[in-house]
């Protein structure tokens, strides 16, 4: 079976409404919204690294703009698809697409790319890309790996996706290591995964702390949706997982206190949570700071100590590194 691309440039605020709309166009399969790296890096040079796009709530996008790619199982009429896109464009009171008959590579703000998808074994590929991994005592495995593990591990089994935090990324790893280092000395209740993703670190948090009672939380519907999967998977009892906005927000934040949370989300957005972070932990607690870049660490520990807390721990791993900060009594 061929497969065809088509992609084009959203506004952040307009991404999970174009995302919805597309799954109803004839052919299609899937769709995903990623970051035109090097569009961005020429763009915004240094700058894009320290400050990174956030909004009210500290929700962990980094960008303004996405590319949304979505997969037919037939060659799209590009007439359709635009004159449906310009639809919904018009509505939103946003700019109009046109078609660019080449493929395009440094641009596709106001253009659709339409392109024939390369035939491969996307299964081989995809099981290529997220091998086992192994953190401490975690063992973080695939639904395609054979669960060889020795009695001492804990397993997670946490499937490739869209959703960050599949074990891969050096911020998740220093998150784990982090978690391991705490669970020597405390005991944790209460425990808010923000910015969830995958909810692998919840998950392996469960798998450590028991009893305790674990908070989900994330911008993205997709990864709510297979946070819920993966508790499953791993044999969680359903906690709460909720999106990040105002209708929600209530749940997790209004007379909530947390022994330990984990934000690996992005150094921006990190900062505008500060406030909210040192009112809903308990005091003497902790709370795990990541998605940080090795330079943008003492700008957030020192950011942290004017909201009543204090370092307690770093963990670096290949120019990444992830904070654990106590809050003070």
């Amino acid at each position: 079976m061929d497969l065809w691309s088509v992609r084009f440039e959203i506004q952040d605020n307009f991404k999970n409404i174009f995302s919805e709309y597309v799954e109803e166009f004839t052919g299609y399969i899937s769709s995903s919204l990623f970051v035109n790296e090097e569009k961005d890096k020429k763009k915004h040079g240094d700058f894009f690294l320290k400050n990174i796009a956030s909004n009210e709530f500290g929700e962990f996008h980094q960008n303004q703009i996405w590319v949304l790619e979505v997969l037919f199982n037939q060659k799209p009429d590009i007439n359709i698809i635009k004159r449906k896109l310009n639809h919904l464009a018009y509505e939103l009171k946003t700019a109009e697409y046109y078609f660019n008959e080449y493929p395009c590579t440094e641009k596709y703000l106001n253009t659709l790319n339409i392109s024939k998808v390369e035939q491969k074994n996307w299964l081989k590929y995809n099981r290529k890309s997220f091998p086992i991994i192994n953190v401490d005592n975690f063992y973080i495995y695939g639904s395609h790996n054979n669960k060889n593990y020795s009695a001492n591990k804990i397993p997670i089994k946490i499937d490739a996706s869209t959703a960050f935090g599949t074990g891969s990324h050096e911020t998740t790893k220093c998150c784990l290591k982090a978690l391991t280092f705490i669970s020597r000395f405390s005991k944790i209740n209460r425990i808010l995964d923000y910015g969830c993703g995958t909810g692998i670190l919840g998950i392996a948090s469960k798998k450590i702390f028991k009893r305790s009672k674990t908070t989900f939380v994330d911008i993205d519907k997709n990864a709510v949706k297979l946070t819920k999967e993966n508790l499953k998977s791993n044999n969680v009892s359903l906690n709460r997982v909720y999106l990040t906005n105002s209708y929600h927000s209530n749940k997790y934040t209004k007379n909530q206190f947390y022994d330990l949370i984990f934000a690996n989300i992005l150094f921006g957005p990190l900062k505008k949570l500060a406030p909210l972070f040192s009112l809903i932990i308990k005091p003497n607690s902790f709370l795990i700071l990541s998605g940080l870049l090795k330079e943008q660490i003492p700008y957030t520990i020192n950011h942290y100590k004017n909201f009543g807390f204090q370092e307690k721990k770093i963990f670096y791993l290949n120019g990444w590194g992830s904070i654990i900060m106590k809050r003070n009594l």
